[in-house]
């Protein structure tokens, strides 16, 4: 009966991530970050992303995926953020996303100068409608666009949310089912970050 149990709920929490064949599909690609979304991102108090640091990793996966800074419209890479990060794959359209953006806010203020947070609005056809969800729930750390789906093989994506964990531009974690407890959050980041709370 143990068994059968574990099995329910790793099929629940399979199948409760967004789309996982979406996040996992080649031809997926979203709309572009246009003048109207980085106006709304400012407007929304979205932090602009760090320029490259002397400090950054240049042996990262993530150095040559040119990304695109939504306060900013220019473009970034995840190697220009220093430290200790979390960052957060989501869609507007995505459930299970909206749900656990409460939980990182709170933990992007409450570990604020000792983690970076970081999020990917990720092959979105509507980027305004991901700041709107951004700006209704709190969200003030920088928001990185992959309009065209770049992340998905460096961050091995298979659903959304997806939540991984880096250090010195290195992956060294991965939640690959969405957050509904911030105990389970603040324990991913003292295992993989190494930062208590």
């Amino acid at each position: 009966m143990r068994r059968l149990t574990a099995w329910a709920v790793l099929a629940v929490l399979v199948l409760a991530a967004c789309a996982p064949d979406r996040a996992a599909d080649q031809a997926t690609d979203g709309a572009p970050i246009g003048a109207d979304v980085v106006t709304a991102a400012q407007d929304a108090g979205i932090d602009p992303c760090p320029g490259r640091s002397s400090g950054a990793a240049t042996d990262s996966p993530f150095s040559d995926v040119e990304l695109v800074c939504v306060s900013t419209g220019k473009p970034v890479d995840l190697a220009a953020f220093d430290g200790p990060v979390v960052v957060n794959v989501w869609a507007h359209w995505c459930e299970p996303c909206r749900e656990e953006l409460p939980l990182l806010v709170r933990a992007a203020e409450e570990y604020a100068g000792r983690v970076t947070f970081v999020g990917i609005v990720f092959a979105d056809e509507d980027p305004a409608s991901a700041i709107d969800l951004a700006r209704s729930t709190g969200v003030t750390y920088p928001q990185v666009a992959d309009p065209s789906s770049s992340l998905r093989v460096p961050l091995s994506l298979r659903g959304l949310p997806t939540t991984t964990f880096l250090v010195d531009g290195q992956v060294v974690g991965s939640q690959l089912t969405p957050y509904d407890d911030y105990g389970v959050l603040v324990a991913d980041i003292a295992e993989h970050l190494e930062v208590e709370q």
